[in-house]
């Protein structure tokens, strides 16, 4: 997540403090009836509807007193989010092969927490490979191509230069073919996407396919790509088709949504800069002992990488600009296109979600070259190889090795992701599962329903299922406020009150999601809404926050 959001979101709060309707929190107020719609209860009085249980609403009096910690209800701004479009960038080169079986078996773990999300968020998959058109592999790269295919369907991409990975294929995907419904897209018009999607209003799915199974086909792509992996110039090509109305990328990317991008690569990023393709053809500098066709990609290492310390073992290794002749230069004259690069463009498309959608959060995952177990700021061992075959193909030794893998440390990928909120993951761990399911987490933390950031307590013995009262409105900007209702039960469902289109429900107690429990909250908001949000929008949650001094309970 990009750090500078949250001064927008102060600016917000100040904002929506002046515009802030009157509301209902009582420290000791008393249900005085019940209700099932406000208007049963009396002008000074709230029609309040708490937990997923099917009882009437209980009438709660709107009145301070000096339970109160302050002299008013405390407005803060709650952004509901119900989009996320995942984009994998996937390694297809012969180097990855030791991990495709446990690339398939993370896809379960990755699905379960995002299809736990309440209410069901709209997701969208979509997968490219590491092959962005290096010039020593093969025309046929995908160069940020989205392919939503079963791996079954394209066995012979998992066989080359004698390695047999078809059996990774076989093992975790069950589908011969991957046969998608049409969708509507960005201007409406029907036809197949080139990528998975599933939403409460429905999916593009085949009959009968469960999700993490038709990512268990598609997200695996072989081993017979390019060794010069670029996953950040096939991340760049990705976005440049998805704005491409000629593209059947087009439109992928919703500008409304949250974005997570998951880069799995064995090798370092060799996105080499337009104009200085000749590093890798008639260009020696970065070549070392090597003479085509045998260049390997510590060209890469050569090119974008710089070590402190006299070496074998280095201080530490960071990306750099080199020009043409092997000396530093500016960004502008760099043979790989910088990282800095690669970051302004997620930060842009930052920029641009927030534009419309306040609040859009936009991540970069890398499952690469790092220790085990890695966290940010953990140190990470950079060393000549003691195997020179290593060495020979990498340029420097292995950040990580585990069974039948070893991969260089991933210092450009990690320089370009390290604003957006998310850590690495080791490449050599043989189980990705717990890996894939907190990157999940991570990414589904501003979706479905939302935690009050404060812990909202009723000081009321008498009344302990009364643990927050709140108002609710919708802002946009320039247009000013709408009330939202709480939802109400009707036939075991939650609906609207008074014709509204939406309507916001309070989970306290036992109905609170683990997510929101874990935060210490009390209370947390689920939207219900039956049409889009306005574009510029967000809610504002005013609540009470009762004083009860024997609760473990943060003050406002």
């Amino acid at each position: 997540m990009i750090g500078f959001k949250d001064a927008g979101a102060a600016a917000r709060v100040l904002m929506s403090a002046s515009l802030a309707v009157s509301l209902a929190c009582a420290d000791e107020a008393a249900a005085v009836g019940a209700c099932r719609v406000q208007e049963d209860c009396t002008e000074r009085q709230r029609c309040v509807f708490l937990g997923a249980d099917e009882r009437d609403g209980t009438c709660v009096q709107a009145t301070s007193t000096p339970g109160f910690p302050g002299p008013g209800p405390f407005p803060i701004d709650v952004e509901f989010h119900d989009e996320l479009d995942v984009l994998f960038i996937v390694d297809d080169s012969p180097a990855i092969a030791p991990r495709l079986a446990q690339l398939a078996g993370a896809m379960a773990p990755l699905v379960e927490v995002l299809r736990a999300v309440r209410p069901a968020p709209s997701l969208r998959f979509a997968v490219t490979t590491t092959d962005a058109g290096n010039p020593q592999c093969a025309t046929t790269a995908e160069r940020g191509a989205l392919r939503m295919e079963s791996c079954r369907a394209r066995l012979g991409e998992f066989v080359a230069e004698g390695i047999d990975a078809r059996t990774a294929c076989t093992a975790g995907c069950s589908l011969d073919s991957l046969t998608l419904r049409p969708t509507p897209g960005r201007e409406g018009e029907v036809a197949v996407r080139p990528w998975l999607e599933v939403a409460p209003s429905g999916d593009n799915l085949p009959d009968g396919v469960e999700l993490a199974e038709a990512l268990r086909c598609a997200v695996p792509q072989g081993v017979a790509g390019c060794e010069f992996t670029s996953p950040l110039a096939s991340l760049e090509q990705v976005i440049t088709r998805s704005e491409d109305a000629g593209d059947p990328a087009y439109g992928f990317l919703r500008e409304t949504a949250d974005l997570l991008v998951i880069v799995i690569s064995a090798g370092n990023d060799c996105s080499v800069a337009p104009g200085h393709e000749a590093i890798f053809g008639d260009n020696e500098v970065f070549w070392g002992d090597l003479q085509p066709p045998d260049l390997s990609p510590a060209i890469c290492w050569r090119a974008g990488a710089v070590c402190g310390g006299p070496g074998p073992v280095y201080d530490n290794c960071s990306p750099v600009d080199r020009g043409d002749d092997g000396e530093r230069t500016s960004a502008d004259a760099a043979v790989l296109t910088p990282t800095r690069h690669f970051a302004d463009l997620l930060t842009r498309q930052y920029l641009l979600r927030n534009s419309i959608a306040i609040g859009a959060e936009v991540r970069l995952w890398t499952v690469g070259g790092v220790p085990p177990d890695y966290a940010e700021g953990q140190a990470i061992t950079y060393a000549d190889a003691d195997d020179p075959a290593f060495q020979t193909q990498h340029g420097i030794g292995p950040a990580c090795s585990g069974d039948a893998m070893a991969a260089p440390p991933a210092v450009r990928l990690l320089a370009a992701s390290r604003e957006f909120g998310l850590n690495a993951a080791s490449i050599c761990e043989d189980d990705w599962s717990d890996a894939f399911a907190q990157a999940a987490t991570v990414a589904s933390a501003n979706l479905g329903s939302q935690c009050f950031r404060y812990c909202v307590r009723d000081a009321d013995p008498d009344t302990p299922e009364i643990d927050a009262v709140c108002d609710f409105s919708l802002y946009q900007l320039g247009e000013g406020s709408t009330p939202v209702p709480t939802c109400v039960r009707q036939d075991g469902e939650w609906v609207s009150q008074g014709g509204s289109p939406r309507c916001i429900i309070v989970h306290t107690g036992p109905d609170i999601s683990p997510r929101c429990a874990a935060k210490g909250s009390n209370a947390e908001f689920e939207l219900r809404s039956t049409e889009a949000e306005p574009p510029g929008s967000w809610y504002l949650a005013s609540c009470w926050q009762a004083w009860n001094p024997t609760a473990d309970c943060p003050d406002l």
